[in-house]
């Protein structure tokens, strides 16, 4: 019987192994594709929101080993690829051990703990288990009308690249980073309006993590003053008939393509013998050390919730010690 199993070889999951692995705690992580498969199923050269440069170091997985010593990593904000690259290295001169390609399916509490079941029927029986899968699970889309199976819809995490919508007309439903970055990216080669529910909010007068940031910021204002981007703030799609969409305000207009860059819903592995108790969003309910309402159970990475960072990478080495230290006390 492994004393943890973690489910999940991203990030959070790589950096609790490494602290089990420093500790001599017996562990096996498993990951359903290579290390970091949710950061490498994410849309290329996408700009982190969290620094990771020396003194401001929000996103390296320890301050011993930082993202900002490896040659070309992009400052102060990494990319997509500067940060997989380096989760990746992290992990294999830790010498942190990554069962890859073996996908959870399910798990089962059993008087010791639980079983854990990957594909192919094998169990894998642990004291304790952690589900750090991300919560970039499901896609989610706005309860309008019209846009389910709608063939012109698609979601912000299915976008490739630009060039695909040269001189189209293309709406992108939302108000937060990635709707910002989106059609910053679309500018000047797709005709291009961004939706929102309501007024657009940016991090230099809220400071809230969530709201439009960094360069974005300067360059979404920018290309709304110059008619660059057309904007409906605060006027929702309420229904759309194939790609002609009817706002709030009950203006019509029609679109090749509609995105919606409205976020994720996070899914985990089912469990039997327990109910895991969910908040706001269908978050796991868990306590200050990241256990959820089923005993033994922890939740780790953006799947738990200690805070509204927790979305992002800001910050997230600190709430994985607190999940280690409470499993490794109870051990």
């Amino acid at each position: 019987m492994e004393d943890v199993v973690i489910v999940g070889g991203g990030p959070a999951g790589i950096l609790l192994a490494h602290h089990f692995r420093e500790h001599g705690i017996r562990h096996q992580l498993l990951e359903r594709g290579k290390v970091g498969q949710a950061w490498r199923d994410m849309r290329p050269g996408m700009v982190l929101l969290s620094p990771g440069v020396p003194g401001t170091d929000w996103t390296s997985l320890t301050l011993e080993k930082p993202i900002w010593s490896f040659p070309g990593v992009r400052r102060p904000f990494p990319t997509r690829e500067d940060f997989l690259c380096y989760v990746e290295a992290f992990a294999r001169d830790q010498r942190v051990e990554v069962t890859e390609r073996t996908e959870v399916v399910g798990a089962r509490r059993t008087p010791g703990g639980f079983a854990v079941t990957v594909s192919g029927g094998v169990e894998i029986p642990c004291r304790f288990l952690v589900i750090a899968t991300g919560s970039a699970s499901v896609p989610f889309y706005p309860d309008v009308p019209g846009i389910a199976g709608n063939r012109r819809v698609l979601h912000s995490g299915d976008f490739l690249n630009c060039m695909a919508y040269d001189r189209k007309r293309v709406l992108v439903i939302g108000g937060g980073n990635s709707a910002a970055e989106l059609c910053i990216e679309l500018a000047g080669t797709a005709r291009t309006t961004m939706c929102t529910r309501g007024p657009l909010r940016y991090f230099s007068e809220s400071g809230e993590l969530d709201h439009i940031r960094g360069s974005s910021e300067s360059v979404l204002k920018e290309l709304f003053r110059f008619g660059i981007l057309s904007l409906r703030e605060a006027d929702p799609v309420v229904s759309l008939s194939d790609g002609t969409a009817e706002f709030a305000s009950g203006a019509r207009e029609s679109f090749d393509w509609i995105v919606c860059a409205t976020g994720y819903r996070p899914r985990w592995i089912p469990v039997e013998g327990g109910t895991v108790n969910v908040g706001e969003k269908g978050y796991p309910r868990i306590s200050p050390v990241g256990e959820s309402s089923v005993p033994g159970l922890y939740f780790c990475g953006s799947l738990a919730m200690f805070h509204s960072r927790c979305a992002f990478i800001h910050g997230f080495r600190n709430y994985v010690e607190k999940v280690f230290w409470d499993i490794a006390d109870r051990l």
